[in-house]
C-alpha cells in the first residue's frame, strides 16, 4: 500500500549510475568479487569518508561482511568508536545497521532472491547541510509544531497534535548510491 502523505525515502531518488547490481554476490560465497562491488559502490559517492558518510545495510548482511572479510584472511574490518559505540568500517566509512521500524520489521529487509536465497541492499550516503556540500540532507517545513487540544471528553487524558513535515534532498548526482541484490551468504 502506498501512502501519498508518507515519506518516500532515498530509494526513489536513486537511479541510473547511482544504482549498481551485485548480481547475487555475497561476502562469504563470492568474497573477492563482492568486496570489489563494495568498492564500486563507494566510488559512486564522491568524497564519502567516515566524517561525512556511512554505509547502511541490514544487520544480517553487515555480519556476513565481517565474516567474509575474516574468511579471506583479514583479521577483522577496521573498527572505530562513534558516539561511544564500536563501529565496523569499510575504507574508513562506518557500516551501520539501518535498524527496525516500530512494528519490528527491518528498515532494509532481506527478500527472497534467485533460488530462494536472501538478498538485500546496501546504501552509501554522503551527508551535507548545504547545496555546496553536494550531499544528502534532511528538509523540514517550520520544524515541530505542537498544538494542545485539551482534555479528552471521554477519558482523563490530554491530547496534543504534533505536526512535523519532513523530506530529503540530494544535492548533486553523487551524494548517494545503492548496491542491490547483495547475497546474504
Amino acid at each position: 500500500m502506498v501512502d501519498p502523505k508518507g515519506f518516500d525515502g532515498l530509494r526513489k531518488r536513486l537511479f541510473g549510475t547511482q544504482v549498481a547490481d551485485a548480481k547475487g554476490l555475497g561476502p562469504v560465497a563470492n568474497g573477492y568479487e563482492f568486496f570489489d562491488a563494495l568498492d564500486t559502490l563507494t566510488a559512486r559517492v564522491r568524497g564519502i569518508n567516515g566524517a561525512n558518510g556511512a554505509l547502511y545495510m541490514n544487520a544480517d548482511i553487515r555480519a556476513k561482511i565481517a565474516s567474509g572479510f575474516r574468511r579471506l584472511g583479514g583479521s577483522e574490518l577496521l573498527t572505530s568508536e562513534i558516539a561511544g559505540k564500536r563501529a565496523v568500517m569499510w575504507n574508513g566509512i562506518p557500516m551501520l545497521d539501518a535498524g527496525q521500524k516500530l512494528d519490528g520489521t527491518d528498515v532494509l529487509p532481506l527478500t527472497a532472491g534467485t533460488g530462494g536465497k536472501q538478498t538485500g541492499d546496501i546504501y552509501a550516503v554522503r551527508f551535507g547541510s548545504t547545496e555546496a556540500d553536494a550531499g544528502v540532507t534532511g528538509l523540514t517545513n517550520g520544524g515541530v509544531q505542537a498544538t494542545d487540544l485539551g482534555e479528552s471528553h471521554d477519558k482523563p487524558v490530554y491530547r496534543t497534535r504534533i505536526d512535523f513535515y519532513c523530506g530529503l534532498a540530494l544535492f548533486g548526482g553523487k551524494a548517494a548510491a545503492r548496491l542491490t541484490n547483495v547475497l546474504n551468504g
